[in-house]
């Protein structure tokens, strides 16, 4: 499967979905002014994986410093897919960082982490790494 890379913008994240290199990553700021028309590819790349029986472990890294009411429905939708991945036997986990300080981003974790039914690790983040 072909690898998906999005360059982040001042309303976007980064995306990195590389299964080649097992990296499954969202990072930065999620604000798109069309959050459907954003997300949608992503959701879409992560259904065919699925439907492909990939059977590596995948260690999902939400790496949020902000996201509005609209992704928040799209992240619980990549989530939601997620959980299918360890329905079908393929060891999943999330890791949702957020900055020691930043409650809304450790609460919106915690928050997702009760909802869905994978291992969920919340990782506080050192401010200084990303300088």
């Amino acid at each position: 499967m072909k690898a998906i890379y999005i360059q982040s913008t001042q309303d976007t994240p980064q995306v990195t979905l590389d299964i080649q290199k097992g990296i499954f990553e969202i990072k930065g700021n999620s604000y798109p002014e069309n959050s459907a028309q954003f997300y949608n590819p992503i959701i879409e790349w992560l259904q065919e994986l699925l439907a492909s029986n990939y059977k590596n472990k995948i260690v999902f890294d939400f790496n949020f410093d902000y996201f509005n009411t609209s992704s928040a429905k799209f992240i619980l939708e990549i989530l939601r897919i997620l959980e299918e991945f360890q329905e079908k036997s393929v060891e999943t986990m999330v890791r949702w960082h957020y900055f020691e300080d930043d409650i809304d981003i450790l609460e919106s974790g915690e928050d997702y982490k009760g909802i869905v039914s994978i291992p969920f690790e919340l990782v506080s983040r050192d401010d200084t790494l990303d300088m």
